[in-house]
């Protein structure tokens, strides 16, 4: 099936799933340019999630007692404290709360959840489970009124770099091998050495946790702008690899 992400606030103990904004939750799948659960991101990243420490994290790799990336280190602790010692995925989903429900473009598949969970606690389900953090009794007041928004920049503060998808290249390297019977034996197979262009958003996979590795951008404090600050280097490329 795959390994599933959401982007997780590890500061103020939030998250926004892809799936609520009716996309996919693989990694590929969220990485379309200017798509709304980006936009909604990067709108967060601009206002509450302003120098938080975030990460797009999967549901496949485990935390260790001996992380020194501040991001993932600040997760495995409250990993500790919810009881679900270096499983990510448990401690967001059981004690971080939800707010995909802000953004208009996630209305229909927020609304449908919290229709369950109500109708569950009306029903005395036991585990009905509020994902949302809603109030029961008014429990769609002050969701769904914002757009999100998408920004020309993106920052890497910590590393004063950014990127922009019209000035930056997304490459991703080719896969497989190229057998060539002229060579020497046992010299005849090698790595195909070219990349083709992507067209994705990097974001999620500069920021991303899971089976398919750490992204470079992991730990770091991450901005968007519509203006480049002083001092910031454009990444002319970047290489996806997963």
């Amino acid at each position: 099936m795959g390994e599933y992400y959401n982007w997780v606030n590890v500061d103020r103990k939030e998250y926004i799933c892809p799936a609520d904004f009716d996309l996919g939750n693989k990694l590929l799948e969220s990485s379309a340019p200017h798509n709304a659960f980006l936009c909604a991101f990067r709108e967060l990243l601009a206002n509450e999630w302003r120098g938080s420490h975030v990460v797009f994290m999967g549901d496949s790799q485990a935390l260790t007692r001996d992380e020194d990336n501040a991001t993932l280190k600040t997760l495995y602790d409250h990993s500790v404290e919810s009881g679900y010692e270096g499983v990510g995925i448990d401690t967001v989903v059981e004690s971080y709360k939800n707010i995909s429900g802000w953004f208009s473009a996630a209305e229909k598949e927020v609304r449908r959840e919290i229709d369950f969970y109500v109708r569950d606690v009306k029903s005395g389900e036991p585990e009905a489970f509020n994902e949302y953090k809603v109030d029961i009794n008014n429990p769609y007041t002050g969701l769904f009124t914002r757009t999100g928004k998408d920004y020309k920049y993106t920052l890497n503060h910590t590393k004063k770099q950014y990127y922009s998808i019209e000035d930056t290249v997304i490459n991703m390297p080719r896969k497989g091998v190229i057998y060539d019977p002229d060579k020497p034996e046992g010299k005849r197979f090698s790595k195909q050495p070219n990349h083709f262009k992507l067209s994705a958003d990097p974001l999620p996979y500069l920021l991303r946790h899971g089976y398919y590795g750490i992204g470079e951008w992991v730990g770091d404090i991450v901005g968007v702008s519509d203006e480049v600050p002083e001092g910031y280097t454009l990444m002319n490329e970047i290489v996806i690899d997963y």
